[in-house]
């Protein structure tokens, strides 16, 4: 199934009331170093901001990093958003419930690759920010990867026979200049190699259960985890990178020609 073929609010909403929780199953056990990536994601979240927005929150695991900070979790999947703690509001990303400039910081874990429009969506997110504020996330990203880490997802897409897929594809090749169009300048984009350790087929199917593979079905995803932890066992576990980008941009005006 090609990406132009699948609609999407549908399979993500599906996706999402049938295994909420799926991704913070996955990221809160990949570590790289001594953080997960939504520790690494807070860490760009200054110790001065009192007021967070969480966008695409799922079940809350930034807000439960920045525990003792006011954070308002938004999210559009009930099922989701049952799980998160503190304030919270089921809402569209596109039409957010708040007033102009409310916000010191807007964070966004592993969402801006599947919030659509994501122009609109990063224009929202620029209203609610307070001048000078802070817009942090993590999207997926295509490396760092080592020549092992290759081998393991070479042979995980062939059992697959898919790779995961996002309405604004992995890498948002265009955020850049997107953030720029919304009234944000980019201080930083780096990237960083996290590793998820299976060690039982449980593991296993947590990692496969975590990806968006529309069309694929349960057979080889089946197929697919029976295989890692056939691995994992023979080498007494086995590291599968997961790469993440980290972008942080600062919100300077609402538009590209705005005051």
């Amino acid at each position: 199934m090609s990406e132009n073929e699948i609609d999407w609010p549908v399979y993500l909403r599906e996706f999402h009331t049938a295994a909420p929780g799926s991704t913070e199953a996955l990221l809160s056990r990949a570590v790289a170093g001594d953080h997960t990536p939504y520790r690494w994601l807070v860490r760009a979240v200054s110790g001065e901001a009192r007021r967070v927005l969480d966008l695409a929150c799922g079940n809350g695991p930034v807000a439960r990093e920045l525990y003792g900070r006011w954070v308002v979790g938004v999210d559009n999947n009930p099922a989701q958003l049952a799980g998160a703690p503190g304030p919270k509001v089921q809402a569209d990303a596109v039409h957010l419930p708040f007033a102009n400039e409310v916000f010191d910081v807007v964070t966004c874990s592993m969402g801006l690759m599947v919030l659509q429009p994501l122009p609109a969506v990063l224009a929202e997110a620029a209203r609610v920010l307070r001048r000078g504020g802070v817009l942090a996330a993590i999207v997926p990203a295509v490396r760092p990867l080592r020549r092992g880490d290759i081998r393991t997802l070479s042979g995980l897409t062939t059992r697959l026979r898919s790779t995961p897929q996002f309405p604004a594809g992995g890498e948002i090749t265009e955020l850049k200049d997107q953030l720029h169009h919304a009234g944000f300048d980019v201080m930083e984009s780096q990237r960083e190699r996290y590793v998820y350790t299976i060690y039982t087929r449980e593991d296993a199917q947590r990692l496969v259960n975590a990806l968006y593979l529309p069309g694929t079905p349960d057979v080889r995803r089946d197929t697919a985890a029976g295989w890692l932890a056939d691995r994992a066992e023979s080498k007494d576990g086995l590291e599968v990178a997961i790469p993440i980008r980290r972008v942080t941009a600062m919100r300077t005006k609402l538009a590209l020609t705005g005051s």
